[in-house]
């Protein structure tokens, strides 16, 4: 009995240490496990440090190019302000000169000596920047058009067109009247000279709006009386029977109208006398030259065209 009981006993000590290494093991597992947790921890904190350093590196270097780009944008801006500027500076500098010498025109308008001296300077810095088409234009001299065209100031034919030197040939006188054959040795010459040594292929007469002469000549034949000089009232009895039959035909209109209408007539009358030139109505009827008249409105700026056949059936209207 006493061997039993020494047996139960050991054994009873033995689970007793059983049970506490069970329960060491236990703790020690738990032990280890949260050590495990932490170094895991430490490890992933490790690594997102890492990755947080590298993003780091990533942004300054993305930041300092982004730095390097702006200034290049600022310079570059900068630099385009600049040449702006300068322009701006050069082109205000150009206006301001060419604002002087108009101002010192003005100043000189009593003096057209001056106004022909710098115009002829400006024609001169024309003529060197088209030198060789000038030289070439020195050369040969074959206008296509003859233009009569009343010598109004205000009435530039070349300009009203836009025609180039050389492209027509030019008479103008007062009212823009071509006398019929034979009245004028003038203006036979500068009709033979185009017609016949030139060659050229039409004849323009053009006539204007609020024309001094036609109005002289309306407001002398509506006084009875004149004030011109004996040559003056010569060269006007062009137009005088066309003036007469505009005041029977339109007597209703107004002074202002009847002078639009007598401006024109006088221009088809002018057409009518370039026939009565034998090498002209010649030239027409072997259809080498075509006569044809224009009508400016110099408050409107319109251009009215016909011709001679026509007479105001085929009127074209340029605005």
């Amino acid at each position: 009995m006493g061997k039993i009981t020494c047996l139960e006993e050991g054994f009873a000590e033995v689970q007793t240490l059983v049970s506490c290494c069970l329960r060491l093991e236990h703790f020690a597992l738990k032990k280890l496990q949260k050590v495990v947790k932490e170094l895991e921890l430490k490890v992933k904190i490790c690594k997102e440090w890492e990755e947080l350093k590298i993003k780091e590196h990533e942004l300054k270097e993305m930041i300092e190019l982004k730095k390097e780009i702006l200034d290049l944008k600022l310079h570059k801006e900068l630099e385009e302000i600049k040449c702006k500027r300068e322009a701006c500076e050069a082109h205000l500098h150009e206006e301001l000169e060419e604002f002087k010498e108009k101002a010192e025109l003005i100043g000189h308008a009593i003096n057209p000596v001056e106004k022909i001296k710098r115009g002829f300077q400006e024609f001169k810095i024309h003529f060197e920047e088209k030198k060789e088409y000038y030289e070439k234009l020195a050369e040969c001299h074959k206008p296509k058009i003859l233009i009569f065209s009343d010598c109004d100031s205000r009435v530039d034919p070349c300009k009203i067109l836009n025609l180039e030197l050389s492209e027509a040939i030019v008479v103008r006188n007062v009212g823009c009247l071509v006398a019929a054959y034979g009245y004028l040795p003038s203006a036979h010459a500068a009709i033979e000279y185009a017609v016949k040594e030139l060659k050229v292929e039409h004849i323009l007469v053009i006539g204007h709006t609020r024309c001094d002469a036609i109005q002289s000549l309306m407001k002398a034949h509506h006084e009875e009386k004149s004030d011109f000089s004996e040559h003056f009232s010569n060269w006007l009895k062009i137009g005088e029977h066309t003036c007469k039959q505009v005041k029977e035909v339109h007597s209703s209109k107004s002074f202002e109208e009847q002078c639009t209408v007598c401006e024109k007539e006088c221009v088809n009358l002018s057409m009518q006398n370039l026939l009565t030139y034998p090498f002209v109505k010649e030239a027409v009827a072997a259809k080498k030259i075509s006569i044809h008249a224009g009508y400016y409105d110099m408050q409107s700026c319109a251009f009215d065209h016909w011709s001679l056949d026509s007479n105001y059936t085929e009127i074209r209207n340029y605005h």
